[in-house]
């Protein structure tokens, strides 16, 4: 008898050591993984001005705009302050972006916070370093569940954009001279170009106390692909303006001479229409069905994402334009506003078993003035069955087939594939090389070069 009792004993306080070691082992409660699937577009951080590709200055003397471009020695890399912003306002704002996106499709209530992986287009510094911190930001925001997200991209070549998943350059090299001025020739949104741009010319005008409005030339295509020069001119002071608001109010730097109470006034205007023209540029430079053709790609890549994993993928602003456009979720008919990309402007995708949601996650522009501070806020842009999103994608695919770049451009189109994204190892150092931790990332970690 004794002994029965004693192996009872054992058997019983085995049981209750098997049920009771779970909250032993941890004062934190358990989270679940969510089985939604989250695939994030997101675009590089605020940038400096590029020193090999002109101009030196912003030449439109014309409209009494005649100034150099500010001194920003970080060629088109990221800079400190856009690092600054990705750590500490993007990261953990995608945090809260995919909450929302997962609570939009009603079939998880939770996201529960973890990444597996950041791919990077590798062809361009400033996504590389967007990347990195980003995920730094993620890791140091809910550091538990987040230990070991995976940092890859696509061997390539420097300057040469090889991933198709996350850059539109795969299939627009592919697309022959004189086929691409006809595409640009044929696209519906030109007059919607002039009138946007014009209306950026008009408001810095007011902002430096220059009137009346004045006019622009048409946006007419020369033989040679290319829009009269105020187009380019006007575009290059719109990212000059954009890339500098991360530094605090973008006119004053530019124009250090004009009156400062129209220039506080009228700062988020004159941001806010300088990126709306760069916004329907990308409308006007890839139009369907070329910008089908591009968004065939990471398309495919979100729906053969594991179901239930978490991706971020960092791209650029003209490849997003083409996605949003191409799965209608941007449109050139919407408000100007939505046709934006701004530094790190991020569409949120969360595939659930019946339904799908797409979040937008955009930095706020402080106003009047408007200084970009770094504060991202979200908010639902579409949501849906799965079967209507299926209708999206297979639109989609049906206008890419009817693109017809030639015999060669055709054979070139069809021998992309995507390529193989790569585990990269990056380790943070200070400048004493004893932490993991590092607010400026030391030169002898470049992995990737300068845009050409």
């Amino acid at each position: 008898m004794k002994n029965r009792d004693l192996i009872r004993f054992c058997l019983f306080g085995l049981l209750m050591l098997l049920f009771f070691s779970p909250c032993l082992s941890s004062s934190e409660p358990v989270q679940a993984r969510d089985n939604t699937t989250l695939v994030v577009f997101s675009r590089h951080t605020f940038r400096g001005i590029s020193k090999n590709v002109g101009p030196q200055k912003i030449s439109l003397p014309q409209y009494g705009i005649d100034i150099p471009i500010p001194t920003l020695s970080y060629s088109e890399d990221a800079t400190p302050q856009g690092l600054i912003i990705a750590e500490k306002f993007a990261g953990p704002g995608l945090q809260e972006a995919a909450a929302l996106a997962v609570g939009a499709i009603a079939e998880n209530k939770v996201f529960d916070r973890h990444w597996d992986e950041v791919r990077v287009e590798l062809a361009a510094e400033r996504t590389f370093w967007t990347a990195l911190y980003l995920r730094k930001g993620i890791q140091e925001k809910d550091a538990e569940p987040n230990r070991a997200i995976k940092f890859t991209g696509c061997k390539t070549v420097s300057g040469k954009a090889v991933d198709a998943v996350s850059s539109d350059h795969p299939v627009k090299s592919c697309v022959p001279d004189d086929v691409y001025l006809q595409l640009l020739k044929a696209s519906p949104d030109l007059p919607k170009l002039k009138a946007t741009f014009q209306d950026f010319l008009n408001t810095v005008r007011a902002a430096i106390g220059l009137s009346p409005p004045v006019g622009i030339p048409d946006a007419v295509y020369s033989p040679d692909g290319s829009l009269p020069k105020d187009y380019d001119e006007l575009a290059a002071l719109a990212s000059i303006i954009e890339m500098i608001a991360d530094l605090g109010p973008p006119l004053p730097q530019i124009f250090p001479s004009a009156q400062p109470g129209p220039l506080a006034q009228l700062g988020k205007v004159a941001l806010q229409r300088g990126v709306d023209s760069l916004g329907i540029r990308f409308f006007t430079s890839e139009p369907s069905p070329l910008s089908d053709a591009v968004s065939v790609f990471p398309v495919n890549y979100m729906m053969s994402r594991p179901k239930g994993s978490h991706t971020i993928v960092v791209s650029h602003d003209n490849m997003m334009s083409a996605l949003m456009s191409s799965l209608g979720i941007i449109s050139s008919n919407s408000a100007p506003d939505d046709w934006a990309f701004f530094p790190i402007e991020s569409y949120v995708f969360a595939f659930g078993n019946s339904n799908v949601s797409i979040v937008r996650m955009r930095v706020q522009i402080s106003g009047p003035d408007g200084a970009i501070p770094g504060k991202y806020a979200s908010q639902v842009v579409w949501k849906g069955r799965l079967d209507q999103w299926n209708q999206k994608v297979q639109a989609l695919n049906q206008r890419a087939k009817t693109l017809d770049l030639g015999k060669d451009g055709n054979a070139c189109l069809n021998a992309i594939t995507e390529c193989k994204a790569d585990e990269i190892n990056v380790v943070f150092y200070t400048r004493g090389g004893q932490s993991d931790h590092l607010e400026t990332p030391r030169r002898s970690h470049r992995r990737v070069f300068d845009d050409p």
